[in-house]
């Protein structure tokens, strides 16, 4: 916006019309206009208040630097607020602000007229500069004079753009899981969080087939081994030689037997950072690799099929499977190489405190509930992934949180929510001071709810682990599993003396 237009909106802000603001239905603000009366006396005569005669003593200000703006900075136009960048999932930041910078001790642009270098670069420096000394004065007096700018307090929506609804729909089929009005199916929930990132284009049917199909590829070794049925624990190590063993398995009507290899851990983005199908169920199905996240529930969904019982639960940026045995002994399956391993090899990253356990975070046994809850969770993540934040993310995590409410992905979630969107009133204020954005209410009550949210994840104990110390904690793996065989810690089903 050149001068020219700034002394017309100004004039407009005087004498026209002024804006004050009130709360509308959904509790943000609003603008509302209102006029500015003049009292006329005669022909030439006008009672006005003190106010508007410092606005006409600020209009002649600004029409000369209009007229000297015009003349000697060539048109060039004031910059403007740079637009928030799209919202991340990383780390929860705490951020401060940047104080305005003073117009004090800054050379009068009438002063450095005289002094302008013939150098193009002295002349574009000191062209800048002086823009944004005026910029800062401007801001200053619209300030003074109570100028309110039409500030969005929440994200611009999304439904606009392509395949959103599919979000949307997604995840009405989870809250009628989680709120009760329609059965839990946790395969059906893993398919509509991951279909929703694909816009809807999969086929519930074939993602089901597949899953029936390695559950009776499963169901046919446990005969070929003569394992017992009866066995709680029988289901559980066949998924598991399913997941870590070379297997050649013998089926009706086949004259070859079918070989399985092993489910492999893919090292390469673990976490789908550079792309969010990494950690899905049906990457395993296509591929034959997953990670720690995946691997699990499709571990999950194979032993439901058989008819066995085991619990996901949850360690810093990783996951893994507890289940007992008929004595009621419990143990924890690391699928990521195969291995059972204790207790104290799940603490051993140093990144999983007695106070994350206490609190529920790490290490506990999720119910399906909960474990669709934390799909709702993975839902509004991979919202973010693809369009950034609207209403929808904190939505989703309210309603997961509602039912999980120990679940650390959704604190951490929400956080960062918080943490963008003051980012993005702050943007629009113009890098305010502390002092200025906490002036603005509405500004100031979206800081109140993230200081919240960080004070929630300092209580909890939590402590980001970084990528190479999960990595190297992952590695220490084969060094466990070298103790375990020398220790001969395994667990073997019976056998029955009659297969079935």
């Amino acid at each position: 916006m050149n001068c020219s237009h700034l002394f017309l909106r100004l004039y407009r802000s005087c004498f026209l019309e002024s804006y004050h603001y009130e709360t509308g239905k959904h509790g943000y603000s609003i603008p509302v206009k209102k006029h500015c009366t003049l009292e006329v006396r005669g022909n030439f005569g006008m009672i006005m208040s003190t106010r508007y005669i410092i606005r006409i003593l600020i209009l002649v200000k600004l029409l000369l630097f209009s007229l000297y703006s015009n003349a000697q900075q060539g048109g060039i136009e004031i910059p403007k607020i740079e637009t928030p960048k799209p919202a991340t999932f990383g780390q929860v930041p705490i951020i401060g602000f940047q104080r305005m910078p003073g117009v004090q001790g800054m050379p009068s642009p009438f002063l450095h007229q005289g002094m302008r270098s013939t150098n193009p670069l002295a002349v574009w420096q000191n062209d800048q500069a002086y823009i944004a000394l005026q910029k800062a004065q401007l801001d200053a007096m619209f300030r003074e004079l109570n100028y309110e700018r039409t500030i969005s307090y929440r994200f611009s929506s999304k439904d606009h753009l392509a395949g959103v609804n599919a979000y949307r729909q997604a995840y009405e089929e989870l809250r009628s899981m989680l709120d009760g009005e329609t059965p839990l199916d946790l395969k059906k929930a893993i398919f509509t969080v991951e279909n929703a990132y694909f816009n809807n284009q999969g086929s519930f049917e074939e993602f089901d087939q597949r899953i029936k199909d390695l559950a009776q590829l499963t169901s046919d070794y446990i005969d070929q081994q003569g394992w017992d049925r009866d066995n709680p624990v029988t289901p559980l190590l066949a998924v598991h030689k399913l997941f870590s063993d070379t297997l050649e398995i013998e089926q009706a009507g086949l004259e070859e037997a079918i070989i399985h290899y092993p489910i492999e851990y893919d090292f390469n983005d673990f976490w789908g950072r550079d792309n969010l199908a990494n950690v899905f169920v049906s990457k395993i199905l296509a591929t034959g690799s997953g990670q720690c996240y995946s691997m699990p529930q499709l571990y999950l969904l194979l032993v439901e099929e058989l008819g066995g019982k085991a619990w996901l639960s949850f360690s810093p940026n990783h996951s893994y499977v507890k289940f007992k045995d008929e004595q009621n002994e419990w143990y924890n399956l690391e699928l990521t190489n195969g291995n059972l391993v204790s207790e104290n090899w799940m603490m051993a990253s140093g990144y999983v405190s007695t106070e994350t356990i206490q609190n529920g975070l790490y290490m506990d046994t999720l119910s399906v509930q909960e474990t669709i809850a934390s799909k709702l969770v993975d839902l509004a993540l991979g919202f973010g992934y693809k369009y950034g934040y609207d209403e929808f993310v904190i939505q989703a995590i309210d309603k997961a949180l509602e039912h999980h409410p120990e679940n650390i992905g959704g604190i951490l979630t929400k956080a960062n929510y918080y943490t963008e969107l003051v980012k993005h009133i702050a943007g629009q204020m113009g890098n305010p001071t502390n002092d200025e954005y906490l002036a603005d209410p509405y500004a100031r009550s979206v800081l109140v709810m993230r200081e919240r949210m960080y004070q929630l994840i300092d209580n909890t104990g939590y402590k980001s682990i970084p990528a190479d110390a999960y990595t190297n904690w992952l590695n220490s793996l084969d060094e466990y599993q070298a103790e375990q065989k020398k220790n001969n810690a395994t667990i073997k089903p019976e056998r029955t003396k009659t297969n079935r």
